[in-house]
C-alpha cells in the first residue's frame, strides 16, 4: 500500500496552482500599471459588433465615419456607435502524448503546458468570457465544454494535472476534427499546444486552414532544450522514440551540430506552415519561468491585434 502511494506520489504533476493564480494577478497589475501590454479585452477580441445607436459628429473623428442618411433626418451630423460582442469561448487543444512526458529542466513539458493552460484559463475566465478543453494523444482522451467562473477554472485543473491523462501516441488531425465538429461557436479562439512532433504529412496542415478560418487560432510550440541540442559533454547517450519505443546508442558530441541543424530547420518550417494556416504562433519553453512566457504572449497577441 505504501509502495502504491509511492509511486503515485512520483507520477504526480509537478504544477502549483495556488503559485500560478498568484503570478497572473501579478501580470495583471503589471498590466494596469504599465500599459504596456494592453487590457485582455483588446487582445482577445469578441465575436463581432453590434448597433448601439447614434452620436454628434466631432472634429475628433474621422469624417468618412459620419452616416449622411441619418444626419439628414436629424438634421446634424451623426456618427454609428458600436458596441463589442464578447461571450468569447476559448479552446485549448492539448497534447498528451507521451512525447510531452519528458523534460531536461525541473519541469516536465507536459507540466509547464498545464502550468501555461491553466494561467491562461484564469485570465480568460477573470474576463468573463469562456473555457473549455480537448485533449489529445492518438485520440481524443478528454472534452471539458466551454464554461465560465472558478468552478470551471478547478475543473481544468483536475484534468490536467492528471497523471492518467498522458501517454500514447500522437494524431492531430483526429484531434483538429474533432475540434471543427464540436466547436460550434464560430469566431471563438482555439490554442494548440504541443510539440507538434507527430505532426507529419499534409493531412494536418489542411485541417489547421480550416480551423484558421473558423477560428482565431494560435498554436504554442512547447519544447525543452534537449529538443534543441545535445549535451557536449556526456559522450554515449541513450535515445527513445516516445510512440514506438525504439532505442538507439548515440555519440552526443558527434552528433550535436547535425542535431542543431535539424531541429532549427523543423522549427522554421513549422513556424511557416502556421503563418500559412493565419494561425498565430510561439515557442513555450521549458527553461523560461511562466511570468515572462505570458508576459511574451500578451506581447505577440498585442501585435496581431494592431
Amino acid at each position: 500500500m505504501a509502495d502504491k502511494k509511492a509511486q503515485e506520489e512520483k507520477r504526480r504533476l509537478k504544477v502549483d496552482i495556488a503559485q500560478i493564480i498568484m503570478k497572473i494577478e501579478a501580470l495583471t497589475k503589471r498590466i494596469v500599471q504599465t500599459r504596456a501590454l494592453g487590457e485582455y479585452l483588446s487582445v482577445f477580441r469578441g465575436a463581432g459588433m453590434e448597433f448601439e445607436g447614434y452620436k454628434p459628429y466631432t472634429p475628433d473623428i474621422d469624417a468618412s465615419k459620419i452616416d449622411w442618411k441619418a444626419s439628414v433626418k436629424a438634421k446634424q451630423k451623426l456618427v454609428k456607435i458600436y458596441r463589442e460582442i464578447r461571450e468569447l469561448e476559448v479552446y485549448f487543444l492539448l497534447d498528451v502524448s507521451s512525447s510531452m512526458i519528458f523534460g531536461s529542466q525541473d519541469k516536465l513539458k507536459n507540466e509547464v503546458a498545464a502550468e501555461f493552460i491553466l494561467a491562461m484559463a484564469y485570465t480568460v475566465l477573470s474576463a468573463g468570457d469562456s473555457v473549455g478543453l480537448i485533449a489529445f494523444s492518438d485520440k481524443v482522451k478528454n472534452y471539458t465544454k466551454a464554461g465560465k467562473g472558478i468552478r470551471q477554472f478547478y475543473k481544468l485543473a483536475r484534468v490536467v494535472i492528471d497523471p492518467n491523462l498522458y501517454g500514447g501516441s500522437y494524431n492531430l488531425v483526429e484531434a483538429e476534427q474533432f475540434a471543427l465538429n464540436y466547436v460550434t461557436r464560430k469566431h471563438g479562439v482555439l490554442v494548440i499546444v504541443s510539440d507538434f512532433y507527430g505532426a507529419k504529412g499534409a493531412v494536418w496542415q489542411k485541417k489547421l486552414k480550416l480551423l484558421g478560418g473558423k477560428f482565431d487560432t494560435i498554436c504554442i510550440i512547447v519544447r525543452d532544450p534537449r529538443d534543441i541540442s545535445l549535451p557536449s559533454d556526456v559522450g554515449e547517450v541513450l535515445v527513445e522514440d516516445p510512440y514506438t519505443g525504439e532505442r538507439q546508442l548515440i555519440h552526443s558530441a558527434l552528433l550535436r551540430q547535425k542535431y542543431e541543424s535539424i531541429s532549427k530547420r523543423q522549427d522554421r518550417e513549422l513556424m511557416a506552415i502556421f503563418k500559412d494556416c493565419n494561425a498565430n504562433a510561439m515557442v513555450l519553453n521549458t527553461e523560461e519561468p511562466l511570468y515572462n512566457t505570458l508576459v511574451t504572449f500578451f506581447q505577440m497577441r498585442r501585435k496581431r491585434a494592431r
